[in-house]
């Protein structure tokens, strides 16, 4: 949440967030590897793919606040033209550089994640999952982002909904829950019809996790509960978030495959619910600000990194050492794009667009003085 009445703890659990992402990577390349290795602990370190889901599942709950206060008759719908280039302007830069470092690092050494030169168009316009060629390729967590932007499309659509739905909680909820059985059902096919990674590698497959980070903005939308209310639901969404993961640790089933993660999709907004109603202090602290400050460049840079070590045989075989190689190469990166871009990009965006709804002055004749 950006400006006035910005909440740190959320960006606090952000930013823990995108350093899961990075534990879950360093652990592919590390312990996953190693020669009689935990099979458990393997399996929990895996689990901590769900962090992405977190990501989708803030989206759904930071930009369907405006429409969600629109429908309640507070505020006037945003504006596509401005809602457009905020998001643009907030996702791209940053991704078409990080993407430029990936290109620039692999093109040509042979590496199993380089493209050719002419495939690169896909990434750019965000359509790289739906090509089996460039699928996963380049810098593999951008398949996430890919998904993000087909959200923002269909965002404003969303939000027509949510306002001709009314003021009514049950009725914006209705729409919520229609998002999740239309999600759920495309899931469900693609499970029982063994439906290609290209085609289940997009929107449709994670609109429930979507869903219910509206939902969450509708249910916190001018809520005032009690603080051991909201610590009881902190701690009620964190459990399901652990059992979800532990259900994924059994065996294959069919069943979890097609729901799609979706109690913890549920257990995370039931997380967002409570923290931005009643902020943990502990969320909020200076480091894990930081920390969620650069999450989107954590993000976009962590597997460069790896690669870098990588090719320079700089990457240690044990975790821990591992660790310590990647998060300094990644937070340098991440703070370089957040302070020389990303930031500077949205400033930019926030003035152009303040001048664009300044009003103009009269062009009328001046009185003159007397």
């Amino acid at each position: 949440m950006a400006g006035k009445g910005r909440l740190h703890p959320l960006d606090g659990l952000r930013g823990l967030a995108a350093l899961g992402v990075v534990l879950l990577h360093a652990w592919m390349y590390t312990g996953a590897n190693l020669p009689g290795k935990d099979l458990t602990v393997d399996r929990w370190m895996g689990e901590l793919r769900v962090c992405v889901l977190l990501f989708f599942v803030f989206s759904g709950f930071l930009l369907a606040k405006p429409w969600v206060a629109a429908a309640r008759g507070e505020r006037a719908a945003p504006q596509l033209a401005s809602y457009v280039v905020r998001r643009l302007a907030r996702i791209a830069p940053a991704y078409w550089l990080a993407l430029a470092g990936a290109v620039a690092l692999l093109h040509g050494t042979g590496h199993g994640r380089d493209v050719p030169l002419h495939d690169i168009p896909k990434f750019v316009v965000f359509l790289a999952n739906v090509f089996p060629e460039t699928r996963n390729q380049l810098d593999p967590p951008m398949w996430s982002l890919h998904v993000e932007v087909s959200f923002y499309i269909l965002l404003p659509l969303i939000g027509l909904a949510l306002i001709r739905a009314g003021r009514w909680r049950l009725k914006l909820l209705a729409v919520c829950a229609a998002l999740v059985a239309a999600g759920t059902a495309f899931t469900t096919a693609a499970v029982l019809q063994g439906w290609r990674p290209e085609i289940t590698w997009t929107l449709p497959s994670y609109l429930a996790t979507f869903a219910c980070g509206i939902a969450a903005a509708v249910l916190s939308h001018g809520a005032q509960p009690r603080r051991r209310v909201t610590r009881a639901v902190f701690l009620a969404g964190a459990a399901t978030v652990l059992a979800d993961c532990w259900w994924h640790t059994q065996g294959y089933s069919v069943v979890f495959h097609a729901l799609r993660d979706l109690p913890a999709s549920i257990g995370f907004a039931a997380m967002l619910w409570a923290v931005s109603l009643r902020p943990a202090p502990l969320l909020g602290s200076p480091p894990l600000r930081a920390l969620g400050t650069l999450s989107y460049g954590i993000y976009l840079w962590h597997y460069p990194a790896i690669y870098w070590l990588q090719m320079h045989h700089e990457f240690p075989r044990a975790f821990g050492a591992a660790l310590l190689r990647i998060l300094p190469i990644t937070f340098a990166l991440a703070a370089l794009s957040y302070f020389l871009l990303e930031r500077p990009v949205m400033r930019l965006t926030a003035r152009a667009l303040a001048r664009r709804r300044a009003p103009r002055p009269s062009r009328g004749p001046a009185l003159a003085e007397t």
